[in-house]
């Protein structure tokens, strides 16, 4: 795969003055198409019947040792979510189909709450996944034919399946889950190989398959995808890209989803991206009937990559690390557009930033 890159020094000070993911990487052999304008269930989350409401437990611990990032504190009782699937829980089996059009139904939240003008950019805009093992990214990019269109890697989902079961683990029973499984991947993982996956007796399956746990699980899952699918929305409605069209890909097109001309890593751009997206994020989870999206998936997603950078022996293991900007200078984008946002009363940053 061809890459270009670009350093820019007036990144630094960009970053420190306003509050970024990836552009234009190349994939060839996405293998799913999904329209964000078609949830698995008109104007709702994917919901399934026959799972118990969420309770809070007690005495969940703020932060986990040697994290770099806290996660945010939990309400008392956090709002109801929507039902999982009765049988085994799709999270913790990493069930990528399940996966899939969970993302595509958070894509849809996304899109639904943004101003006309921005959710006009991207509203017909498609979520293709690349199911290549090992590739874990995600990027907006411009078909060759001058159409937007945004892609996951099965990869990426993976390892945000297993953060978000980590996570949910370490809060039902006070442990640190989510810093083993990232000294796990840093530790065994092999570039272009599938993503390592936990050993048998890394989860206990008594707890593991709590049905609190298990809702709190799919929370996280869904505010991880948020900021990064938000992000990537963001720079199509930014106008980062010089795509003119949007709608459904051709087999040739959807075979080949690259951008020959699209800036890569664009920093001041990537850093829009975020507060852009996080903002979008942060609106939608004010809006919903159930869980309130807040900034703690974007930091455990940046947890993950800043872990990575730490401890393994490789100096990049994913695509993701390569064409975004450093997880030491996204943190404190995130929380200071969190802050923001709470500030103005959920009013947020304006559109287009940039």
């Amino acid at each position: 795969m061809k890459r270009s890159y670009t350093a820019n020094k007036s990144f630094y000070a960009v970053a420190a003055l306003l509050l970024g993911s990836a552009v234009g990487c190349q994939h060839d052999e996405p293998v799913a198409q999904y329209p964000t304008y078609q949830a698995p269930y008109p104007g709702q989350p994917a919901t399934y019947p026959g799972q118990p409401p969420a309770t809070a437990y007690p005495g969940q611990p703020a932060a986990y040792p040697q994290a770099p990032a806290t996660y945010p504190a939990q309400p008392a009782t956090p709002p109801a979510a929507a039902a999982l699937p009765a049988g085994p829980d799709p999270i913790n089996n990493t069930d990528l189909v399940f996966l899939r059009a969970e993302a595509a139904s958070i894509m849809h939240e996304l899109i639904t709450n943004l101003p006309p003008l921005q959710q006009g950019r991207v509203a017909n805009v498609p979520m293709v996944v690349d199911s290549t093992p090992g590739e874990v990214n995600a990027f907006a990019t411009c078909t060759k034919d001058g159409k937007a269109a945004m892609a996951v890697t099965d990869g990426l989902f993976d390892i945000q399946a297993h953060l978000a079961r980590a996570r949910a683990y370490d809060e039902a029973a006070n442990t640190h889950k989510v810093a083993d499984y990232i000294l796990l991947v840093a530790k065994n993982q092999q570039p272009k190989r599938p993503v390592v996956q936990p050993p048998p007796g890394f989860f206990d399956p008594a707890l593991d398959n709590q049905p609190n746990k298990l809702v709190r699980q799919r929370q996280v899952f869904d505010e991880q995808v948020g900021f990064v699918l938000g992000h990537e929305l963001a720079h199509h409605y930014l106008n980062h890209l010089p795509c003119t069209g949007a709608g459904n890909l051709p087999p040739a097109e959807i075979a080949r989803v690259l951008a020959d001309a699209v800036p890569v890593f664009n920093q001041p751009n990537e850093i829009a991206a975020d507060m852009s997206g996080l903002n979008d994020e942060l609106t939608t989870g004010a809006r919903r009937n159930g869980y309130h999206f807040n900034e703690g998936g974007a930091l455990l997603t940046m947890q993950f990559f800043a872990g990575l950078d730490q401890s393994s022996p490789i100096a990049v293991l994913f695509d993701f690390e390569r064409d975004h900007p450093p997880p030491s200078l996204r943190i404190p984008i995130i929380q200071q557009t969190a802050n923001a946002w709470r500030a103005t009363g959920g009013k947020g940053l304006p559109y287009p930033l940039f």
